[in-house]
């Protein structure tokens, strides 16, 4: 009953079905944080602390819950926010993101280490597209990954600005979770009792860092 998608009503239950059907060292890189996740934790509950304030008495004929993210129309006051290896977590990665994005006319936002080109996502959909972009020590990478932006009518670019350094992500420790994988005991029989991940992942097409397989050896 609680193992299927349309069972899921809010963010919990979807939290929920990923922590039962991805192996564990995969559920724990896209659900934690750095150290101890305090600012995790804070970020999460200031969601909670938000009122929603309604507008009464002013009809619901013409209901409207569109606004502007970024100088782009969206129909809902929420977008898809970049995510990088996200074909580690379902064999269609980005594209079914994408594609959920502009089904609902909102904007889908691409990772740098995305699982998926930027000239792919602009030829798959028309929705307004974000580029996650982290600043390199080549400047020349910068440049290219920017120009490729332009040239595929990219609309918006977010600059991560905290992460000149990796974080210290404590479970992913625990779990041995890296690229490429070296993985602990405990971690490889989580991955034997979910069969249907591992045949996704092995009979589907080979992923790459799509954005940065021609610059650098990871990709």
């Amino acid at each position: 009953m609680f193992g299927n998608i349309n069972n899921c009503h809010n963010v919990k239950d979807f939290r929920n079905l990923a922590k039962k059907r991805l192996p564990s060292p995969i559920f724990h890189y896209i659900d934690g944080a750095a150290d101890d996740e305090i600012t995790y934790k804070r970020n999460t509950d200031a969601y909670e602390q938000c009122d929603l304030i309604p507008n009464v008495l002013s009809g619901v004929d013409k209901v409207d819950m569109s606004t502007t993210v970024m100088g782009q129309k969206l129909d809902m006051p929420l977008y898809c926010a970049p995510t990088a290896l996200q074909r580690l977590f379902h064999h269609e990665g980005e594209i079914g993101v994408a594609k959920a994005a502009e089904k609902f006319g909102t904007m889908f936002g691409i990772s740098s280490l995305g699982t998926a080109s930027i000239e792919e996502i602009s030829n798959l959909v028309k929705t307004p597209k974000l580029f996650q972009l982290y600043v390199h020590k080549d400047k020349g990478l910068n440049k290219a990954l920017i120009d490729r932006c332009k040239e595929s009518n990219f609309e918006a670019m977010a600059v991560t600005v905290d992460t000149a350094v990796g974080g210290n992500r404590e479970r992913d420790l625990y779990t041995g979770f890296t690229i490429p994988m070296k993985l602990k005991l405990n971690s490889v029989l989580s991955f034997m009792l979910h069969p249907k991940w591992a045949i996704d992942y092995f009979t589907k097409p080979k992923w790459e860092l799509s954005n940065l397989k021609d610059h650098i050896n990871e990709g």
